[in-house]
């Protein structure tokens, strides 16, 4: 008889090697990056608070431009500009000086920007400055978002993308190996549903919500161009909401499609503890266990590198007494997550025999074998 009932307890051997994964990295990095980012979402918050301010608070009182000019600005990306639009008015006989024609007024690439804003004030037009009636010198001539850089809706969203990516990568990486356990190192991030009587693992893929991600920061991206050759510096919130929009709708739609067009095809590695069966969905039935002799690991450089170390397709393969071929999981990440996954599989299918990492040449599949000892009592 096999020692089955050691399967059944869920016994684990210890594995050689603890993986390393880049996850946790790119989730320092995604609080760092979104630190930063939500420093200038803080920023435009503010503005907008302080134009609400304003326009709730203030005062108005009749004044004059007396000078309006673009400025320009060179920088390593290019040249930048700003206008420029300085203004007095009296209050009870004294004169106070402006330069605030906005709260939004920022130096951007856009030449066409900040020449629209001086043509709208001309020297020696007449404006309404409003004021702080606490302390007169605080003015501005615009206390609305009409100066406000819509496209920086769209350029602000591809940041956010990257940051939600990795936080969200980071986070579910230290939560699934929380959860794991002395697992994680072979199974976080393939694991759809666990108990002590049943596992179940789905290959490697690119889920929904990075597939979202991904295509909400691209198209966005490329709606910046769009946007700015096709309107210019003329384009409203409105209109910029609407593009930014249907980045949105894309970003839904195209995860959708790619989930319809894999339906019923998902590959799933269905274990059961209890009956000492396996079934790779949807091709295979269920396997006895017992009947497997040899787990193989097939590791691939497809040429992507992640911390210059090489990222790995691993592919886990268990055969039979008869020498016949069951495919069981296909994972991704760096050498020592393929071999950690086969002496998962080696240990939980009562196998002895575990390797160490090993070098792969680029392109140049690797395969390495334990085989399974069964001892009858």
């Amino acid at each position: 008889m096999t020692r089955l009932k050691d399967i059944k307890n869920g016994r684990r051997r210890r594995v050689s090697g603890k993986p390393k994964n880049g996850l946790g990295c790119f989730g320092c990095f995604g609080v760092i990056w979104m630190l930063v980012v939500l420093g200038f979402d803080g920023f435009i918050g503010y503005q907008f608070w302080r134009a609400y301010d304003a326009r709730t608070r203030f005062l108005a009182a009749e004044g004059e431009v007396t000078a309006s000019w673009v400025e320009s600005s060179s920088t390593s990306d290019g040249m930048t500009y700003e206008a420029r639009v300085e203004y007095e008015f009296v209050l009870n006989g004294t004169t106070y000086y402006g330069d605030r024609h906005s709260y939004f007024s920022i130096s951007t690439s856009s030449r066409g920007h900040a020449e629209e804003v001086v043509k709208r004030y001309p020297v020696g037009r007449r404006v309404q400055v409003h004021y702080d009636p606490g302390e007169p010198e605080d003015s501005v001539l615009e206390v609305d978002a009409r100066s406000f850089p819509s496209i920086a809706i769209l350029f602000l969203t591809p940041f956010h993308c990257i940051g939600i990516g990795f936080l969200a990568g980071g986070v579910g990486e230290v939560v699934g190996r929380r959860r794991l356990g002395e697992d994680a190192d072979a199974l976080v991030g393939l694991v759809a549903k666990r108990s002590r009587e049943r596992l179940v693992l789905r290959d490697a893929h690119w889920r929904g919500w990075v597939v979202f991600l991904v295509v909400l920061g691209l198209t966005s991206f490329v709606s910046i161009f769009v946007v700015a050759i096709g309107f210019g510096s003329k384009v409203g919130v409105q209109s910029v909401l609407w593009v930014w929009g249907g980045c949105v709708g894309a970003g839904l739609l195209v995860p959708g499609l790619i989930r319809m067009k894999q339906a019923g095809r998902h590959s799933i590695l269905e274990i059961n503890w209890l009956d000492g069966r396996f079934t790779r969905k949807p091709k295979s039935l269920g396997i006895s266990i017992v009947s497997i002799k040899t787990i193989r690991l097939e590791s691939r450089d497809n040429g992507t590198t992640v911390n210059d170390k090489p990222w790995l397709t691993h592919t886990l393969t268990a055969i039979d007494e008869a020498g016949s071929e069951h495919l069981l999981v296909v994972a991704k990440g760096y050498g020592e997550r393929g071999n950690a996954l086969r002496d998962w599989f080696a240990a939980r299918f009562e196998a002895v025999g575990e390797g160490e990492a090993e070098e792969v040449e680029p392109n140049m599949p690797v395969v390495s074998e334990v085989e399974i000892n069964r001892t009858d009592t």
